[in-house]
């Protein structure tokens, strides 16, 4: 038995997740199980793609190898999400339980949003005699939400009191939105006396806005929330609130799905019930009562902040050390190197795995990014016990290199690197609850892709500079470097060469009566023997040496040269080669090279331009020999005396 499960989450509940993971250990550490936590931070005030690239962690692995999967699917962002891992699971027989909504083929753990919420309401009304309440609600289409608007409605009446439909707003479970929306409410014309709210963070936001406006909690309008966060607790004033026990719901659900993996289970479907707490915020609790809990929170707050700025500060060294580059192997190295010498999760497990296509990608634009994950993974570092290393490809249905059951059953949080809906890779972490709960792994993620994406960009900007570079130093009909090439590539050659106390060799080839060709045979002809003379000087060229076309039929070689046999030996070779290819053309005229070549002194002060001076001057020195020597054999065929152009010399067929 493979004895390892999947669980698919979203962090931004952080808090029910880590409880719920902890229910879930409770169940799992004992039967040495271990555990896959595939975690998306997908949100509704995001973007669609942004959202896509989170949840893009779900279709990571094949979930036939795991026994068993549990869906947190009213955690997630969508139901579209859960629906349709469900299919998957079900169509391979894998056992699931769906904890939050329901799924089709899923056992299902259901939480009671509808007890806790109508004795909230009811308690409002009967101890605290509201009668014109509003209800601020997450999304219109999101099953919670909407079950706590029932019970509010019915709780309302069964007292008296109708909640219209305009009297309930929706916030997107966004923050500044509830802020925004419980303005608008108190400046109407028919203000209301209580704000209950969807979950705490819109609670909180109503309390802060209302105090912004000059009023106080409960004293001018009373509050309410949903789910009983840390922060509902200790904020001023404590949020009357409703509180589902996650740690439960998690062990709950790891139970229901090892029975299931066993075939004992006795039930498919379990709700957990959720209460009602009282707080300040409907004045049942006083200032005197709350001050311990927020006496021990502010004590822990500035650790918290010291930790923080702690955090902030690493995080500005991962970005420096790691992300200060523009090509693909530097980040390899860079990444390697900061994760040896300082680990932001120390004593946790690490893989740091990047999709074979977005390495492709980084190393040239040409392959372009992918919105699938790739067969083929790259693990760019592993740190296992505080030792870092580079492990390199693995296939991505093993999800990590080097797993195997340990003596100690673990957790593995994966989470995934990505730009929008672009895919870099993914983070897996080992026994992560802690940087669950305190939001650390969801802001190392939000950094680590914003980092990587600029990284890609100044990749791209990289690689268009050198095409840039590579034209003007380019010349287009040759394809060898012009003058402006020299400078970048050929003058750097002889400097090397001359730290090391070496020589370099300066080759000058000029093409045999170009003058000729041009008049009597045209430019195009012209260009095919610069053509044609520069892929021979190419093709023959020792390896290091730089190529020029120093003017219209001019060339240079420069390279370090340990001997003279090595240079003439290349102007030999490149002779050889060029007359091969001239008489495979067929061409209506001769095609030859004059060459001449000097050395350079490491010792002198001269330049490349002086060096190459030099070697033209000797060139021309090897071209009158050759045009002697021409028309000395010329002269041996008895050629007319009354010539009246170059067109009526011998030529070789």
């Amino acid at each position: 038995m493979k004895r390892k499960i999947a669980v698919l989450a979203n962090g931004w509940n952080h808090l029910g997740i880590a409880s719920a993971l902890k229910g879930i250990r409770s169940v799992t550490d004992k039967l040495n199980i271990d555990v896959f936590l595939f975690l998306s931070f997908a949100a509704f005030a995001q973007s669609q793609e942004r959202n896509v690239g989170e949840d893009s962690i779900f279709d990571l692995t094949d979930y036939s190898e795991f026994d068993g999967v549990i869906v947190f699917s009213g955690m997630l962002n969508s139901q579209k999400t859960p629906e349709r891992i469900a299919k998957v699971i079900v169509k391979n027989k894998i056992p699931g339980v769906s904890v939050g909504w329901p799924l089709e083929g899923l056992d299902f753990v259901g939480i009671d949003n509808f007890k806790g919420m109508f004795e909230m309401v009811d308690h409002l009304v009967k101890e605290h005699h509201i009668k014109n309440p509003v209800f601020l609600a997450g999304t219109s289409d999101h099953p919670d939400s909407n079950e706590r608007i029932d019970a509010t409605k019915q709780a309302l009446a069964l007292n008296g009191i109708e909640l219209k439909k305009d009297r309930i707003s929706y916030t997107n479970w966004e923050y500044l939105t509830a802020m925004k929306q419980a303005e608008e409410f108190v400046k109407s014309d028919n203000p209301p006396d209580a704000f209950i709210c969807a979950n705490d963070h819109n609670a909180i936001a109503v309390c802060i806005a209302l105090q912004r406006m000059g009023y106080k909690v409960p004293q001018d309008f009373i509050v309410t929330g949903f789910d009983k966060i840390t922060h509902a607790e200790t904020f001023f004033p404590s949020i009357t609130t409703v509180y589902q026990d996650f740690e439960k719901i998690g062990y709950i659900a790891a139970w229901q799905l090892m029975e299931k993996v066993e075939g004992t289970s006795h039930a498919d479907q379990i709700i957990v019930s959720s209460s009602f707490v009282k707080n300040e915020s409907c004045g049942c609790k006083s200032t005197e009562e709350g001050e311990q809990v927020r006496h021990e929170f502010c004590i822990k707050a500035y650790s918290n902040e010291m930790e923080s700025l702690i955090t902030q500060a690493d995080s500005a060294s991962m970005t420096n050390q790691i992300f200060n580059g523009s090509n693909y192997d530097t980040l390899k190295n860079n990444i390697l190197n900061f994760y040896t010498n300082s680990n932001n999760f120390k004593g946790h497990d690490f893989y740091f795995v990047l999709d074979d296509s977005a390495r492709k990608n980084l190393m040239s634009s040409s392959f372009p990014a992918q919105k699938k994950y790739s067969d083929k993974m790259c693990c760019l570092v592993a740190v296992k016990n505080d030792k870092a290393e580079y492990v390199g490809d693995f296939d991505r249905k093993d999800l990590f290199p080097g797993y195997t059951k340990g003596k100690k059953p673990k957790v593995y949080t994966f989470t995934s690197m990505h730009y929008d809906d672009t895919l870099f890779g993914y983070i897996v972490l080992s026994d992560a609850i802690d940087h669950i709960s305190d939001t650390s792994l969801n802001h190392y993620m939000i950094q680590m892709n914003y980092n990587i994406e600029q990284y890609r960009r100044n990749c791209r900007f990289d690689e268009l500079n050198k095409a840039l570079r590579n034209i003007s130093n380019t010349d287009q009909l040759t394809g060898l470097n012009n003058r402006f090439g020299m400078e970048a590539n050929a003058v750097p050659v002889l400097m090397h060469a001359h730290e090391k106390n070496k020589k370099c060799a300066v080759m000058f080839a000029d093409i045999n009566r170009m003058k000729h060709i041009n008049d009597n045979f045209g430019h195009l002809h012209g260009d095919l023997a610069i053509r044609t003379v520069a892929s021979s000087l190419l093709k023959e060229m020792p390896q290091g040496w730089v190529g020029i076309r120093y003017g219209g039929d001019e060339f240079i070689a420069v390279g370090e040269c340990g001997s003279e046999k090595m240079v003439s030996d290349y102007v030999k070779r490149l002779n050889k080669t060029l007359s091969t290819v001239v008489n495979s053309m067929n061409l209506p005229y001769p095609l030859t090279i004059s060459c001449g070549y000097i050395f350079t002194d490491p010792k002198s002060s001269q330049s490349l331009v002086d060096y190459i001076n030099q070697a033209d001057s000797i060139m021309y020195v090897h071209k009158q020999k050759t045009y002697e020597e021409e028309k000395e054999k010329n002269q041996t065929k008895s050629v007319s005396t009354d010539i009246k152009s170059l067109d009526e010399l011998p030529h070789k067929k």
